[in-house]
């Protein structure tokens, strides 16, 4: 039996973390023995893992990164397995093992391999991984033109797209039943970060409000920001409009209230809240940039102008129209076949085969 250790910074609920489920599944139900390895905080879905038939291995989460390389290398000895990095801080641990392994590494963001720091260092300890990777797995086409743009890989050889796939979880009925009503619930499931550009969210809504009075807004998510953004919802005097819910794992809850899903995002990796509102039933209106447009497609007609609050408005107002939502609608169901779970995790396995 084939073992897989995929190491990761956490397993908190997050886009690579929801998405390494998703790939675990596959890989179990395909026969191979899977451990999960996470380096620091809650893990909020160990249950998950577990359930899926995951060995989870919390040594590591307590120790110093300085310690982390050579526990894992413990963890590890004597068997012959392929080691999985998932985002940077395990890259580097995987790094430092110093043991002889199969290595492959995911980059899921389409960011610099250390934030804040000079982009020589960034680059450098970016170089130093995919030196000791057999392959940098990239989850779009955007992260990986970032990666080759700003130099981060060397040869974009070394890079293979795998796009996020996907679980079918809620059906799809849930704006189908109510395609002929008046869009008022309008939500998002974001980070509050400067990346999701939450304000030109608040812009649109506060013009789209002034001629739908019921609607609301409400935002699924936490972040460094919320009492920035909670301000400025009050100075635009939506305080009583607009709900910053927290964190939270009622997904199919909180889409299933909702009208239309918005998303303002200055740029993406990927996007798997894109596949969750369209898997709901959900039509959605995103900023056209990054990896947004290679899941909803080049010609999805929700796609607006990153930043520019009146066209979100515009393109929401529209939905207003059965038609326009139908044809919305329609597209998404098409879009989200093309992401499928057992598509990835093939290409994925073909890759370890390397």
């Amino acid at each position: 039996m084939k073992s897989v250790f995929h190491l990761i910074t956490t397993i908190n609920r997050g886009g690579a973390e929801n998405q390494l489920l998703i790939l675990v599944k596959e890989q179990i139900r395909q026969g191979f023995e899977v451990h999960v390895v996470y380096l620091k905080g809650e893990p909020e879905l160990r249950a998950d893992f577990v359930a899926s038939g995951a060995l989870v291995h919390s040594e590591l989460a307590s120790l110093s990164p300085l310690i982390q390389p050579f526990k894992f290398r413990s963890l590890i000895q004597g068997k012959s397995a392929i080691v999985h990095a998932h985002l940077p801080r395990a890259e580097l641990v995987a790094l430092l093992t110093f043991k002889k392994f199969k290595l492959f590494t995911s980059r899921h963001n389409a960011e610099p391999f250390f934030p804040g720091a000079p982009k020589v260092v960034s680059n450098f300890l970016s170089h130093l991984v995919e030196i000791r990777s057999i392959k940098i797995i990239a989850i779009s086409n955007a992260v990986k033109n970032f990666l080759v743009l700003r130099g981060e890989v060397t040869n974009s050889e070394n890079i293979e797209v795998v796009h996020y796939g996907y679980q079918m979880r809620f059906g799809g009925n849930v704006a189908r039943e109510s395609q002929t009503s008046q869009i008022v619930k309008l939500g998002t499931i974001s980070r509050l970060t400067d990346q999701k550009d939450i304000p030109t969210m608040l812009g649109a809504f506060l013009e789209y409000r002034a001629g739908s009075p019921a609607s609301s807004l409400s935002i699924l998510g936490a972040g460094p920001l919320e009492s920035e953004l909670k301000n400025l919802a009050k100075s635009l005097g939506l305080s009583e409009s607009v709900g910053f819910l927290g964190r939270s794992s009622q997904i199919y809850d909180f889409l299933s209230g909702l009208d239309a899903f918005i998303l303002t995002s200055k740029y993406e990796g990927f996007g798997m809240v894109l596949l969750e509102a369209m898997d709901a039933g959900i039509p959605v209106i995103a900023s056209n940039n990054s990896a947004i447009p290679e899941v909803l497609g080049n010609d999805f007609p929700g796609l607006c102008t990153t930043g520019e609050s009146k066209e979100f408005c515009q393109k929401i107002s529209l939905l207003n129209d059965p038609v326009y939502r139908k044809m919305i609608l329609d597209k998404q169901t098409v879009r989200l076949q093309l992401f499928g779970a057992e598509v990835m995790s093939q290409k994925i396995n073909e890759i370890y085969a390397l």
